[in-house]
C-alpha cells in the first residue's frame, strides 16, 4: 500500500497547491483527506472509461464453460473489466506455430524441410485461397466476466481453440500506477476539477452566511471557474480518444 499513499498523497498535495486552499481550515467533511473518495470514484472512472489499462489476459480450456470462456476475477483482484479488446495476434502465432509447422503451413526450416521458390509459391497460394474464404475470429463480451469466439456466421469456435490471449481494457488501479506517464497531465487536469466541484458544492451553502459577528465571504470564484474547466478537460479526452495519444485503440493509417 506504500506505492498507493505515496502515489495519491503526491497528487493530493499538488491539488492543495493549484486550489489555493492550503491556508484554510477546511470543515472535515471537505478536508483534503476526502478528496481521495472523489479522485477514486470519479476522477479514475471516468477516466478509465476513455483510456482503460490494456491486460493481456490468457485464456486455456479450463476457462470454458457451456460455450463460453470466463475472466476470473479473483486472479485480476479489485480491478473492474471495462471490455476487451481484440485477440493478441502476435501471442496467438506464436501459440500456434507448431501447429502450423506440424501441418506444412510453415515456410522456416525448423523441422529440417527444404523448401525451393515452386514450395513457397504453392504456400502463399494456399494462404491466399485460406485468406479468401475465410471466415475470421472474433471475440464476443457479454458483461461483466465472459467472452466467446466466433466467426462472421456466429459459429462458435471455441472448440477448437487450446490457450489464446485476449486484451482486456480495465480500470486504472487506484494506486495510479498503471496511468501512463504521458497522460497524468490530464488525469491531474481531470482530477483537479472534480476536487474543486467537491469543494464548490459543499462550501457555496456557508458563502455569505451571516453570523453575530460578520457575514462569511469565502471568496467561491476561483474553485468555481475550477470546477468549470470539467467540460473542457472531457472534450480534450474525447478528441485523443482515438489517436494516436491512445494505444489502446488501433488505428490505420493511409498514406
Amino acid at each position: 500500500m506504500a506505492g498507493y499513499a505515496n502515489n495519491m498523497s503526491k497528487l493530493l498535495d499538488k491539488l492543495e497547491i493549484r486550489l489555493g486552499t492550503k491556508p484554510l481550515n477546511l470543515p472535515d467533511e471537505v478536508k483534503k483527506n476526502k478528496w481521495a473518495n472523489v479522485i477514486e470514484n470519479d476522477t479514475l472512472v471516468t477516466f478509465s472509461r476513455y483510456f482503460p489499462y490494456l491486460f493481456n489476459y490468457e485464456f486455456g480450456p479450463d476457462d470454458r464453460v457451456d460455450g463460453w470462456y470466463y475472466i476470473d476475477e479473483d486472479y485480476l483482484g479489485d480491478a473492474k473489466v471495462l471490455g476487451i479488446r481484440d485477440l493478441s495476434w502476435e501471442d496467438f502465432a506464436v501459440d500456434s506455430l507448431s501447429i502450423q509447422q506440424n501441418s506444412g503451413y510453415g515456410i522456416y526450416d525448423f523441422l529440417g524441410m527444404n523448401y525451393g521458390m515452386d514450395d513457397v509459391a504453392l504456400l502463399q497460394m494456399r494462404a491466399d485461397h485460406m485468406s479468401l474464404f475465410n471466415n475470421g475470429i472474433y471475440p464476443e463480451f457479454d458483461p461483466p466476466n465472459r467472452i466467446r469466439l466466433v466467426s462472421t456466421t456466429s459459429r462458435d469456435l471455441g472448440l477448437n481453440m487450446r490457450k489464446f490471449h485476449i486484451g482486456i481494457f480495465l480500470e486504472h488501479n487506484k494506486n495510479l500506477t498503471t496511468i501512463s506517464p504521458t497522460q497524468m497531465e490530464t488525469f491531474e487536469a481531470l482530477a483537479q476539477a472534480d476536487v474543486a466541484t467537491f469543494l464548490y458544492r459543499f462550501l457555496k451553502y456557508y458563502d455569505q452566511l451571516q453570523t453575530v459577528y460578520t457575514t462569511i465571504d469565502l471568496k467561491l470564484q476561483d474553485l468555481e471557474a475550477e470546477a468549470g474547466k470539467r467540460d473542457e478537460v472531457i472534450q480534450q479526452i474525447k478528441e485523443g480518444y482515438v489517436s494516436a495519444a491512445n494505444k489502446n485503440q488501433p488505428m490505420i493509417f493511409t498514406v
